[in-house]
């Protein structure tokens, strides 16, 4: 039974309205909440010391920069801090994040037990996800309950981590294709280079190569 959770938003409203649901949804009394996630990283270390752990942190990924300087910059890294620390803590990210690839990655690198998109069914999705979590299963938001299923998902492969790394290196299509068959690397075709930048720029949402190669590197995959 969760009793005891850790709400990092930094929009008091949304953060507001997360610790009402909480509250009168999910019947859990103890709820935290913090706009940073420093301040979180604290509360986190100051319950630790009182013997009052945390049961569920439940964060957003991004935060806006203001005019205090954060040392942890992101819900991600939050959560690798309290994972290692305490690595039983159920964790649920609440974002508008929706790109499979991303959420994947955070299952599988975070090891996070729910993802639930920001939008206008947002927090009934969160009173779902915590249930699923109490009962020991993982959850995702209904739109997004697809990806789990592994036929759906889109795998980056290695082949595509060396044609974004060239991409972003500057090369042109032509000139990937060129370098690509000199070091026997397959398929090297300009049309299928092509493609495959398109299929990369469908799953990761971007609008052209620029883009693109900016969501690579927000992933960590460059």
């Amino acid at each position: 039974m969760l009793k005891k959770v850790l709400v990092v938003e930094d929009l008091d409203s949304i953060g507001f309205g997360i610790a009402q649901m909480l509250k009168q949804q999910a019947r859990i009394e103890n709820v935290t909440q913090s706009l940073y996630c420093d301040d979180a990283y604290l509360k986190f270390l100051r319950s630790e010391k009182d013997n009052d752990l945390f049961d569920l942190l439940i964060t957003d990924l991004s935060f806006k920069e203001d005019h205090r300087e954060s040392k942890i910059k992101s819900g991600a890294e939050l959560i690798q801090l309290l994972k290692e620390r305490q690595p039983e803590l159920k964790t649920i990210v609440y974002s508008v994040e929706d790109r499979s690839i991303k959420i994947k990655q955070l299952f599988e690198d975070k090891k996070i037990d729910g993802y639930v998109v920001k939008g206008r069914h947002g927090l009934r999705n969160l009173v779902e996800g915590i249930s699923e979590i109490e009962k020991g299963n993982t959850y995702v938001s209904p739109e997004l309950s697809g990806f789990m299923s592994q036929r759906e998902v889109f795998e980056i492969e290695d082949y595509d981590l060396i044609l974004l790394s060239h991409l972003s290196s500057g090369l042109t299509q032509e000139q990937i294709a060129v370098n690509f068959k000199q070091k026997g690397i397959s398929p090297s075709s300009v049309s299928s280079i092509e493609k495959r930048l398109n299929r990369l720029k469908l799953e990761f949402k971007a609008k052209n190569a620029i883009h693109l190669v900016a969501s690579a590197k927000d992933l960590g995959l460059i």
